[in-house]
This record gives C-alpha cells, structure tokens and sequence, in this order.
C-alpha cells in the first residue's frame, strides 16, 4: 500500500493515518497525474497543508502541489479531501512569453522554461536543435516543452511523479507480461472502436491551393472503411505533423484492453505488455497507456489500459 506524507506551509511534514480513499491517475498522453486523498476531517492540514507525497516502498511514485482541499460533514461523519497533480501541473498551468529562440539546446529549454517552476533534474542530450524555434502567443510552457522534444528528438517528453524530466521519454524498459503465474488480474475487456479511425487526412500545402495532398492511415483496421479530415498545412497554426497527430490519435483511441488488477500496480506505465489469456489468446504489441490506482474499502486496486504500441 502506498505511503502518504503531507508537507505543510511551515516545512513540516506529516504522514497521514487513517486514509479512507484514494484515487491516483496516470497517463502517457496527459503531462501531469492527479491525486485524490480522503481522510478523517484534519483541522490542521485543512489549514496547513501545502504539498502531499506518495511512496511505494520507499520510493517517491508522486509529489505535488495541492490544488484543492475540501472539508464536508453530513450525517454519516466529517472528512478532509485534498487533491494534487504531479509538478507538470505548473508547465500546463503557466503562459509562456511569445519569443523566437535560434538553435535551442535542451539545456537552454530547461533553464528557461522548467527550472524557474522548480524542477532540477532532466534527462537530455546537448546537441541543440539547428533553426529557429518559435513560441507563439497563447502557448503554455508544457507546449514550448513538447513542441521542443517532438522537433528536436521526434519523441513525446514525460515528467515523472517525481519531478524528473524526461526529453526523450520514458525508457521501456522490460515487457510486462499479464496472466496467470504473471501479472494477475479479475477481468479483462478488449475494445476495438472502429469508428474512432480516420482513414486519411487531405492537406493544402499552398496558401492558393487546394487539399491536393493525402496522408493515408496505413492501419489495417482502416480496409473498407471512409472517414476523412481536412487540414490547412500552410496557415501558421498547422503543418503536416498535424495530420500525422491527428492519425495517431485515431488509431490510439480505436483499441483498448482493460485489466483490473488486485493491489498496486503503478510501476508499470508507459512500458511494453502482452497478455497471455485462455479466452482471448496471446495479445502482444501493447504499451501500458494508463493506470488508475484506488483505495476504497474493499481494499486496494489498480485499472490497467493497454494500448497498441504499433498499428
């Protein structure tokens, strides 16, 4: 079972008895995971409380600013709620200055646009990204991060619950496997949403042009099925790689297995699965996309969502 331990406005540090629920979430495709925490109403950390940790096994899995605190009382008792989200909260929740940078490294992205909000450990290379590189007006600090990384490494950044910045992303690590003798879980649900697909994306490259140009969604899901989009790739908002995102998202939100698994298995996001099951066979080619930890009063469980890695 996780740990919990809440850090006041003063530094002091209290680790929370007594907790009656919890709800932690994870995703590869959402920068920050929030934290959602029950307990016996505390006048003290109702007042008091400034950031909240979760440990597993003696490791930092979450720390984060607390966004919110809620005291209820009703009939049946009274209880404190807080809730947080990991420090890539502060990356989503903050402008950045509309400038131009020429040749950025990642050491340069990191002490302009992570370090000020207090994060003081990256993963990167120094070779900088050759050309100019643009902040638009509107744009969050998280995106001058993820347009930076999708430029220069042609990969999706990730910020671990405890703060490290990865501009590569994650590590795969070793492939998770999931079935008996294995990874065990209660149930199993595979869905393939079809109608989530777009079979290809028609693109004007001109701004006098017409949407001459096509990029087709090669997944195989796609045979004998239409659903197109259209995109402007010569206005300033928009390129190509935006049909190319749009494409990966489809195909992302088009299959799906859900696992529910006893106990705790947080440690498992965004690194490669296959699941061995008597009923729907050998599954393999699967990325853990989610994780939904919960403590409630049967116990503790954790939601897996699998997605493909490669359509």
């Amino acid at each position: 079972m996780l740990k919990f331990v809440v850090t006041y406005c003063d530094g002091q540090q209290v680790v929370l008895e007594n907790v009656l629920t919890v709800v932690l979430n994870m995703d590869i495709d959402v920068p920050a995971d929030d934290l959602t925490i029950t307990i016996p109403y505390n006048r003290q950390i109702s007042e008091n409380a400034d950031f909240v940790e979760a440990f597993s096994d003696g490791e930092l899995v979450f720390k984060g600013r607390i966004d919110e605190i809620v005291g209820i009382k009703t009939v049946d008792g009274a209880i404190t709620k807080i809730a947080a989200r990991s420090p890539a909260a502060a990356l989503l929740d903050n402008e950045a200055e509309p400038l131009t940078y020429i040749n950025p490294s990642a050491k340069f992205i990191f002490g302009k646009h992570l370090k000020p909000f207090g994060f003081t450990d990256y993963d990167a290379d120094d070779i900088p990204f050759f050309g100019t590189f643009k902040i638009d007006k509107g744009m969050t600090h998280w995106q001058v991060l993820r347009n930076f990384c999708i430029n220069r490494y042609r990969s999706e950044p990730r910020i671990t619950g405890d703060g490290k910045v990865y501009f590569r992303g994650l590590e795969k690590g070793d492939t998770v496997f999931f079935g008996k003798n294995q990874e065990e879980y209660t149930s199993i649900k595979e869905s393939k949403k079809r109608f989530k697909l777009i079979t290809e994306v028609m693109l004007k490259l001109t701004s006098f042009g017409t949407y001459g140009g096509s990029i087709k969604n090669e997944n195989p899901e796609c045979d004998g099925q239409t659903r197109i989009r259209y995109v402007n790739a010569a206005s300033d908002k928009t390129s190509i790689e935006t049909a190319d995102d749009i494409i990966k998202q489809s195909n992302s939100e088009s299959y799906s297995v859900v696992l529910e698994c006893l106990g705790c298995r947080i440690k498992s996001i965004g690194k490669p699965a296959c699941i061995n099951d008597e009923m729907f066979g050998t599954i393999e080619n699967l990325i853990v996309r989610k994780i939904r930890y919960a403590i409630g009063s049967s116990g503790e469980k954790t939601t897996v969502t699998l997605g493909k890695e490669r359509f």
